[in-house]
C-alpha cells in the first residue's frame, strides 16, 4: 500500500480495513489479524497500527476482546456501504452544483447514463 502524504497513516490503514469490510474480504464477526501482522503488511510501527485499530473501535466498526483479538462488528459492512455511498453522492452533487447544474438536471442526466450503462 502506498500512503498519501496529506492523510495520517493510521487513518489510511483504518480506511483500508474499512474497504476490506465493504468488499467482503473481511467478513462481519471475522477476527482481524494481529497488530504485528498488520505492522508487517503495511510496513509501519505497531503503534501506528494500534492507532488505526483504536480509530475503528471508536467508530464502532470493530470491537476488541481483551486477550482474544479484534473482530468486525455485525452490521458494519452495510453501515459502511451506506456511509461511503452517501459521501460520494454528496461530493458529486456539490461538484455539479458548483458547475451550475440543478438537482433536476443532474437527476435526468444520471437516469440517462444509467439507461445507457451496459453494467445493468
Amino acid at each position: 500500500m502506498v500512503f498519501q502524504d496529506n492523510i495520517p497513516i493510521y487513518v489510511q490503514i483504518a480506511d483500508d480495513i474499512k474497504n476490506q469490510i465493504v468488499r467482503g474480504s473481511l467478513p462481519e464477526e471475522e477476527k482481524l489479524g494481529s497488530i504485528r501482522e498488520y505492522s508487517a503488511r503495511y510496513q509501519v510501527t505497531a503503534l501506528t497500527v494500534q492507532r488505526g485499530i483504536q480509530l475503528l473501535e471508536h467508530q464502532e466498526i470493530i470491537t476488541t476482546r481483551k486477550g482474544v483479538g479484534s473482530f468486525v462488528v455485525p452490521g458494519a459492512r452495510e453501515r459502511l456501504r451506506r456511509e461511503m455511498v452517501a459521501r460520494e453522492i454528496r461530493s458529486f452533487l456539490q461538484k455539479m452544483a458548483d458547475m451550475g447544474f440543478h438537482n433536476r438536471e443532474i437527476l435526468e442526466m444520471v437516469k440517462e447514463e444509467m439507461a445507457d450503462d451496459s453494467r445493468t
